[in-house]
């Protein structure tokens, strides 16, 4: 601190009235005491003139010292704004100045925390690449996306983030051209289809162009248009099917069939049959439109599993005894209620059970049981019948899926997957195993009461 006195004064009254007061102590040395008195008092002065100076100087250094300490080590240190004035104007001036930038300082950090704060968040891949290939930032999705293993930093290479020659192709193609670039990629690492857009980004100070690499994922929508137009070329070929024979039939009725009373009959029950599986094959399609939508509201209620499997198979007993297939139910009566929809999942054992009877040969046996594990019931079907190749297996729960390869059988191929979509809904989970010529087993879960 200052000490008291002409401390806080300007320097030049300061100067002036110190040397005013040197002057006038020689001047009175010289007239009380001659030459020794002039001496005596030069001696004085130059004592108080180096006193001065090094006050001075030191006030000059420690505001020099603060000066670097405020900018460059503690940013939070503030100038003593005490001393001559000159000294005090100019150390409120700085820390008016660091304030300044300081609060400077803080705005662009908060938003480069910001900024980073969005970029990590992003589901969208962000990578900035200046024009010697080196990466400046990069969110996690970018490295996610990619499949890379080491966390992606500034100043790596973008060949150590990707070697897909595709898409360093497309960077180096934005700056080069100086135009947005983009590609449609696919990886096989990771079996993704990544969207690719490069932008170019000039620098307004330097003449270097950095390229701005946006990546999306592809992978989902790719899976869904393929998903899309599958679903529409196998309802195409379930409906030109019955379509075609009733064609057919009504060619033969035209050509004068309609008027042979036996043969007219036979060709309008043939109509009738596939109408009624081009009813069937629209109604499943719907269904299963309205379950993988959620549009399909579930009435749960507690029912005995008992109950349900009698029901489901009471079903099946006349078709069974024609088919020579005996049907039967295990199920424990001392089992705890489940929480269902009844009609759900009635239609989940009409599905299984059907099936089970269309490939079981006469003479075999179908059987459905249940059991508790944790929280779940566990219904089985198994059967006795053919079976299924392991080739199929892995697809039997997909839309239009049929094992039989010439697609002859009855049937829409939509069963299991409206099936497997009521068990989803259910919370539960379903599968199968078989072995030809041996047998299938497929097997589901729903809640149990509470």
């Amino acid at each position: 601190m200052e000490k008291p006195g002409l401390g806080s004064v300007s320097l030049r009254v300061r100067m002036l009235s110190e040397t005013i007061a040197l002057v006038a102590l020689v001047a009175a040395g010289t007239l009380l005491f001659d030459v020794i008195g002039t001496i005596v008092a030069g001696l004085i002065a130059t004592a108080a003139v180096l006193m001065i100076s090094l006050r001075l100087t030191e006030q000059f250094t420690e505001l020099t010292e603060a000066v670097i300490r405020t900018t460059s080590i503690d940013r939070t240190h503030r100038l003593d704004p005490t001393g001559p004035a000159e000294l005090a104007r100019l150390a409120r001036a700085v820390n008016r100045l660091v304030d300044r930038v300081g609060s400077e300082i803080t705005e662009e950090a908060a938003e480069r925390g910001r900024l980073a704060s969005i970029l990590n968040s992003m589901r969208e891949g962000v990578v900035v690449v200046d024009d010697q290939g080196i990466i400046e930032s990069a969110n996690p999705a970018a490295g996610d996306m990619l499949g890379t293993v080491a966390r992606v930093r500034p100043g790596m290479l973008l060949t150590s983030l990707t070697n897909h020659p595709d898409i360093t192709r497309v960077v180096e193609t934005a700056i080069e051209t100086g135009e947005a670039t983009r590609s449609d990629i696919e990886l096989f690492d990771n079996s993704r289809t990544l969207m690719a857009l490069a932008t170019p980004l000039p620098d307004p100070g330097t003449e270097s162009i950095r390229a701005l690499l946006l990546l999306t994922d592809l992978t989902d929508i790719r899976r869904l248009d393929t998903t899309r137009r599958e679903f529409v070329s196998n309802a195409s070929h379930e409906l030109r099917t019955p379509l075609t024979g009733i064609r057919a039939a009504a060619e033969t009725l035209e050509q004068g069939a309609i008027n042979d009373p036996e043969n007219s009959a036979k060709f309008l029950q043939l109509i009738r049959d596939d109408v009624d599986r081009m009813d069937r094959l629209i109604s499943e399609m719907l269904e299963l439109s309205r379950l993988e939508s959620g549009e399909s509201v579930l009435e749960f209620e507690s029912v005995d599993p008992a109950v349900l499997a009698e029901a489901a198979l009471e079903h099946f007993q006349t078709i069974a005894e024609e088919a020579k297939v005996t049907v039967r139910s295990d199920v424990p009566a001392d089992l705890p209620p489940v929480r269902v929809d009844k009609s759900m999942i009635d239609h989940v054992f009409t599905n299984l059970i059907s099936n089970a009877i269309k490939w079981t040969r006469p003479g075999g046996e179908i059987i459905v049981t249940a059991w508790v594990d944790d929280d779940s019931m566990w219904f089985n079907v198994k059967d006795t019948g053919q079976g299924i190749e392991p080739l199929h297996l892995p697809h039997i729960f997909e839309r239009f899926f049929k094992t039989d390869p010439a697609r002859s059988r009855a049937g829409t191929g939509l069963g299991l997957s409206i099936a497997r979509h009521i068990v989803e809904a259910h919370g539960g989970a379903i599968s199968a195993t078989s072995k030809p010529g041996v047998g299938s087993s497929f097997s589901f879960t729903v809640p149990i009461s509470k």
